[in-house]
């Protein structure tokens, strides 16, 4: 069952990091849920104690997977369910899972990131040179990784 109370449908004005599920609090084994990564519990509890919401934002979560999935389970409430589950099971902290678009924060982390830094050097550049060419391997990667025939 859902715990609603833990569910974001609008921003929050306050000190958020926003943290991807698969591949950053846990290893990527979509579509089942790997291991938690190693120094997760304890560095999302530092940051709690040092003020910051912790938000979970997944692509499980979006509402297109109940389009390219052959089972009715697939839902995004029982993609919410299953991260709760998953969350709690394994003690990691968090605030709350949200659903909607891309939410409101102060920081982001998210294994697939690239660093955009406009600080010091502005490193567009550096990371149009990064980013390898797009191929068919690439999208048929992705769509295998997520389950999509």
């Amino acid at each position: 069952m859902i715990d609603k109370t833990k569910l974001l449908d609008k921003p929050l004005y306050e000190p958020t990091i926003v943290v991807d599920f698969d591949g950053t609090i846990c290893d990527f084994e979509f579509p089942e849920m790997g291991k938690p990564k190693k120094g997760v519990r304890e560095s999302l509890e530092k940051l709690q104690k040092k003020g910051y919401k912790i938000v979970i934002h997944s692509v499980r979560t979006s509402r297109c997977w109940e389009d390219h999935k052959e089972s009715n389970d697939n839902t995004q409430e029982k993609a919410i369910e299953d991260i709760q589950n998953y969350m709690n099971e394994n003690k990691i902290p968090y605030d709350y899972i949200y659903t909607p678009d891309k939410p409101l924060a102060t920081y982001y982390i998210d294994d697939r990131a690239v660093w955009f830094n406009d600080d010091l050097t502005n490193n567009w550049k550096e990371i149009a040179r990064c980013i390898p060419e797009a191929s068919g391997s690439q999208i048929q990667n992705i769509r295998k990784e997520n389950g999509v025939g």
